[in-house]
């Protein structure tokens, strides 16, 4: 479990160096984290778009960790999006979008989410 975590913290901050819009779409560049480097301003997301986006990123990494069948990964990434996006605070919601990562207050929410869809 906290290496799934580890990768879905990685894959929120990986999700600020894509240009990702639909789930496997193209792999992030190598090298780059969090909205500033990348050029990205995520900061302007709609909150459906930062939900696509955390879904994609979470897709993302369990295709790159498990060997799992994509309707598979896009119904738990979906179900995790969901999730994750209904419980964070807007002041969570706009971190995420500024700094292209994950708070330490909505860690746990992240946790629970993920547990909740087993992902």
């Amino acid at each position: 479990m906290k290496d799934c975590l580890t990768a879905l913290m990685v894959g929120a901050s990986l999700m600020a160096a894509t240009g990702l819009s639909y789930a496997g779409s193209r792999p992030p560049e190598t090298g780059l984290s969090g909205s500033s480097r990348s050029g990205l301003d995520l900061r302007n997301l709609t909150d459906e778009q930062l939900r696509r986006r955390i879904q994609d990123a979470c897709i993302f990494q369990l295709s790159e960790t498990e060997e799992t069948i994509k309707t598979s990964a896009v119904t738990r990434c979906g179900c995790y999006s969901n999730n994750l996006t209904k419980a964070m605070t807007k002041d969570e919601a706009d971190e995420l979008r500024s700094n292209g990562t994950y708070g330490k207050t909505t860690r746990p929410k992240v946790e629970s989410a993920l547990q909740a869809c087993k992902v």
